[in-house]
């Protein structure tokens, strides 16, 4: 975007249409979405699971934890449903599906 950026009609384009695309380039949505995916994620859970758990990534509805080891696979898979529902309360413009856990 050098200069004045131009909207289709031939004027100046508002700002409010360039931030988007800006954080899109510069890669600070999906920054800003892994932390709303993150606080909701600790909510849900709970701070004593949350702080031994790790967000690896969010991909065609499955979102994928990192655990410390297979205990912790087993402890969460029995609140699997509960915790999609949790997030999804929490997170209305993400859509999880599944809970992928691993080590």
């Amino acid at each position: 975007m050098r200069g004045n950026q131009r909207s289709s009609g031939g004027g100046l384009a508002k700002l409010g249409d360039l931030i988007p695309q800006l954080m899109v380039r510069h890669g600070l949505h999906r920054r800003r979405n892994l932390e709303q995916i993150e606080e909701a994620w600790r909510k849900a859970v709970g701070e004593q699971y949350a702080a031994v758990t790790e967000i690896e990534k969010l991909s065609r509805g499955i979102l994928t934890i990192k655990v410390p080891h297979n205990t912790f696979i087993q402890e969460l898979s029995f609140r699997q449903t509960e915790l999609i529902d949790t997030l999804a309360v929490l997170l209305t413009d993400e859509k999880i599906k599944k809970i992928r856990f691993v080590v």
